[in-house]
């Protein structure tokens, strides 16, 4: 059952449904109690746990009639007789053989025992790992070998025995014909069975691979055609470091076991640790300030950090979101009034443009915010660090770096052009307690899930 579960949810998310972990663990329960067998009462407990919205609903209803309807072999073979497939050519082959593996599988065939084929193309997919077919060019491939898993290859050995005999009887040339008439079939069957299962997981691992392809490709580089593909990934991405983070603080209020008060606590239970004992430490909610350039040559970067941002205001409720090109803008309220991605274009559109000037933006953050800033504040830069050769303002940065509780740049530029031209990252990196480039999702991911790290530690 539980093999069966996770290839329909595998097939679930190829089709555009992604339900969580604890909905997957929810419907094993619910199809423990049901059980496969009530097809009915299966569609709805899955359903109720894995689609909770009307559209999700739709596309579990499709494929679950795909997946777990069996369309193979609706009408018997033309002439097949109903009697025991031995009992007309028994000539053809020696008496001992009269209920080989062979036989059965032409019975099945031929009398269209439904049951017993779906049971073996059942474990003829489990052996060969149907699921990870994907490629239309695969499906031969996985047809042969679903035919071989399933006593094929018997039919087709037996046939060409029987077929190089000098002088067949009218018996064996009627086993001959039943022989291929029943692989013709089994193989017609199982291809287009192997065609529909490639629709259902080839789907999902093509969506893997696009999704895998853009994680890792630049921001800047990703085409408008896949923004909204990247509003998906960057909300997977919040959700993913949103349980990660909420677990990280649930084992901060829970605090560390304290073993000298549990070891004392226990003493009268002869040292079995039946009561334990916990060292709690205050926990303090982080303020995070988002500083974004969205000038022309950062303008992707700022678009997908503030997205994800936006995702994470549940995690960190306290966050305000700044952008600017030269003259620092308290954008925060844009996201509380549009949708984010409504937003994200007002900010693009109201505050970018050409001329950065990190300096003028220091200047302004000096009067407006830094006196708010102490040791909860977590302040976020993201930019080039490139000045058009202005005054850079290092002492405000050097300030900000005493007064805050962490202050993390990500720079969406490689490495190795911090120091070329106009940037001043080597001067303002000293001035921060974590520089990292961040030019793809994966480092984006990586650097927001490290800044959640040190937001929710006490240390």
């Amino acid at each position: 059952m539980q093999r069966a579960l996770e290839e329909f949810v595998l097939a679930l998310r190829g089709s555009g449904l992604e339900p969580g972990l604890s909905e997957c663990v929810d419907a094993y329960r619910a199809a423990r109690i049901v059980g496969l067998d009530d097809r009915d009462g299966l569609r709805e407990a899955l359903g109720a746990t894995l689609a909770k919205t009307e559209p999700g609903r739709a596309i579990f209803d499709d494929v679950f009639e795909r997946y777990f309807s069996f369309t193979m072999f609706d009408e018997p073979l033309p002439g097949a007789s109903e009697s025991d497939p031995g009992a007309d050519d028994v000539a053809a082959r020696p008496p001992t053989d009269a209920r080989t593996p062979t036989d059965i599988l032409l019975r099945m065939i031929e009398t269209t025992d439904r049951a017993g084929l779906a049971g073996r193309l059942r474990a003829a997919e489990q052996q060969v790992g149907i699921t990870r077919a994907w490629l239309p060019t695969q499906r031969g491939l996985y047809t042969r070998r679903m035919l071989e898993a399933m006593g094929g290859d018997g039919l087709i050995a037996e046939e060409h025995a029987l077929g190089s005999l000098s002088s067949p009887s009218a018996a064996t040339a009627l086993r001959i014909s039943r022989l291929r008439a029943a692989r013709e079939r089994l193989f017609e069957e199982v291809r287009d069975h192997v065609s529909r299962r490639l629709v259902l997981y080839g789907k999902s691992a093509t969506e893997k691979l696009r999704d895998t392809a853009l994680s890792t490709q630049r921001l800047s580089n990703i085409e408008r055609r896949d923004f909204d593909r990247m509003l998906r990934l960057i909300h997977k991405l919040a959700r993913r470091l949103a349980t990660r983070h909420a677990l990280r603080q649930r084992r901060q209020r829970r605090g560390v076991l304290d073993v000298r008060r549990t070891l004392a606590r226990n003493v009268a239970y002869g040292g079995v640790l039946f009561e334990t004992r916990w060292k709690h430490r205050p926990i303090s909610k982080p303020k995070v300030i988002a500083i974004c350039d969205v000038s022309r040559s950062v303008a992707s970067y700022a678009r997908f950090l503030l997205l994800l941002l936006y995702g994470l205001r549940d995690v960190l409720p306290d966050v305000r979101s700044f952008a600017f090109t030269h003259r620092l803008v308290d954008v925060s309220g844009y996201f509380d009034r549009d949708p984010p991605h409504i937003a994200i274009e007002r900010v693009l559109d109201q505050v970018g443009g050409t001329g950065t000037n990190y300096g003028t933006m220091l200047r302004d953050f000096a009067q407006q915010e830094l006196p708010k800033v102490d040791r909860r504040t977590a302040v976020i830069i993201l930019g080039d660090g490139r000045n058009n050769r202005a005054e850079p303002e290092v002492a405000v940065m050097r300030e900000l770096h005493k007064r805050a509780r962490r202050v993390v740049w990500l720079n969406p530029e490689p490495r190795s052009f911090w120091a070329l031209g106009d940037s001043e990252m080597p001067r303002y990196a000293p001035c921060c307690h974590t520089v990292r480039e961040c030019g793809t999702l994966v480092q984006l991911e990586r650097a927001v899930d490290s800044l959640l790290r040190s937001t929710g530690s006490n240390g």
